[in-house]
């Protein structure tokens, strides 16, 4: 391990540098998930198996995609294949019953165990995080605000770099007792924006720990993974040396030889990620929640709410999903380096879908792929693509993307950039950081965007994709006479 560790987390999380990585989805984004309104006719096991084959066979064949896919509807698997080895010095296929790194997707377990624990009365989720975690050093935060990526915490697990050495486990403890010594104070008034937070899941799984006397993974087994037949999923250990078995691994496809891409060592923390789930067991999680299975019906009630931050109504639930205004169509992701996931369900069309991947997934194939795998499990026509004409940025390059875009039935998206950073805002609503994670496609972490931008210097076209959303928004031209 070095002591600083490129890392894509914040996807849900992405990961390099070390683990970097919204506003309320209105309304009017339903006419922009046109795409999932309405059904075309089902197509037969049979079939929708042809389709999804010749939608992966592509994909598997470029090296784009090693993993698993497993389909549903009615709470019965419709399609599940695995492609590729999961660790190719072992020989070990990809199969749908492979255990892979789940990243965020932890992220929706700690969320439920929270607010199942409010709903027996044990945890108040306007109470100080210090009820709790008496150690937490930030006096003022609440639970609410530690679990709404509001809580300004420092937002990326880099900060703690210098502060271990290589060899040297980190903790949840340890990092809080890091954050007491180095940031004492907030690095914003907790609820006065939005900051994707993995460290605050750290610490809501401790919150866990601390109320019930038991270790997260004991509390997740016994409320979680038991009763729903997950026998697949585990936690981690700290140090990759321990691991028991054959580990699945991380790749990338490079100079005609698949590269190694692999996860942290050393990382004792959990909450936020560093569970293992296999595709089967990712699709029983999904389908409980479709189901309403999940969680009692009263917990769903309680966390299937949009916190409010600064006023504005977050893009994720508590419960830690994105959803679709009615809350009828649901889904997380996670991804840390090579390793991509993504758990989707449709309570009104009971209908699941799960991919896993360790292939390093290009990003911009990586959403169009959620989007029309659910498409063809829907029976819907997969929707055309043109990722031939975005542009390529570099550091300098990229600040020329600042301005306003307008796009039908979402508004107006505003972007700032500035020399270190990229910002968006949709309207009066939150705003929101943007991390390059190509040379041509961003990521925004809390609305779960994709963006691209079309040619021109400044762009005259702003390309945004999320499960729920798919549409170019037009640059506005500035008014005669405006300050450039």
């Amino acid at each position: 391990m070095n002591a600083s560790r490129p890392s894509q987390r914040f996807l849900p999380e992405i990961r390099t540098p070390r683990r970097s990585p919204a506003s309320c989805v209105s309304s009017r984004l339903i006419l922009l998930a046109g795409f999932l309104a309405g059904c075309a006719s089902v197509d037969s096991p049979v079939n929708l198996t042809k389709r999804v084959d010749a939608l992966l066979a592509p994909m598997v064949a470029a090296k784009e995609l090693t993993g698993a896919v497993v389909l549903a509807r009615r709470g019965e698997i419709v399609y599940q294949r695995g492609f590729g080895h999961a660790n190719h010095a072992s020989n070990v296929a990809f199969t749908p019953d492979t255990a892979t790194d789940g990243g965020s997707i932890a992220k929706t377990f700690t969320a439920a165990g929270i607010w199942w624990l409010v709903q027996d009365g044990r945890i108040d989720p306007d109470a100080p995080v210090t009820r709790y975690v008496a150690e937490y050093p930030h006096l003022q935060t609440t639970v609410r605000q530690l679990l709404s990526h509001s809580n300004g915490l420092p937002p990326y697990y880099e900060f703690f770099d210098p502060h271990f050495a290589p060899d040297e486990v980190r903790t949840t403890e340890a990092m809080l007792r890091i954050v007491a010594r180095e940031a004492s104070a907030p690095i914003f008034p907790p609820g006065s924006r939005f900051e994707y937070s993995n460290f605050g899941f750290d610490i809501g799984a401790l919150i866990i720990e601390r109320v019930t006397g038991k270790r997260y993974e004991v509390f997740l087994k016994e409320r979680f993974f038991w009763r729903l037949a997950m026998g697949t999923t585990f936690a981690r250990p700290a140090r990759l040396a321990d691991w028991q078995g054959v580990r699945t691994m991380g790749y990338r496809w490079k100079d005609a030889a698949w590269e190694i891409v692999d996860v942290f060592d050393m990382e004792g923390f959990l909450g936020a990620s560093n569970l293992y789930f296999s595709a089967t067991d990712l699709y029983r999680w999904g389908n409980a929640n479709a189901a309403g299975a999940a969680i009692p019906a009263d917990v769903f009630v309680l966390g299937n709410q949009r916190t409010l931050i600064d006023g504005k109504p977050s893009a994720i639930t508590a419960l830690s999903w994105y959803c679709d205004p009615a809350g009828a169509r649901c889904y997380y992701t996670g991804s840390i380096n090579a390793f991509h996931s993504l758990v989707y369900w449709d309570r009104s069309l009971n209908e699941t879908a799960v991919l896993v991947s360790n292939s390093s997934l290009p990003p911009w194939q990586a959403i169009t792929l959620q989007r029309r795998l659910v498409d063809a499990l829907a029976g819907r026509a997969a929707q055309a693509d043109d990722a031939s004409s975005f542009q390529r940025f570099n550091k300098s390059t990229r600040l020329t993307v600042a301005g306003t875009y307008s796009a039908d039935g979402l508004g107006n998206v505003m972007v700032r950039s500035g020399a270190d950073d990229i910002k968006l805002k949709i309207d009066d609503g939150l705003e929101f950081d943007a991390f390059p994670v190509s040379p041509d496609v961003f990521y925004v972490p809390g609305l779960d965007y994709w963006l691209a931008f079309g040619e021109g210097q400044p762009p005259a076209s702003l390309h945004l994709r999320s499960m729920f959303v798919d549409t170019v928004a037009r640059r506005v031209p500035k008014p005669s006479g405006a300050t450039p």
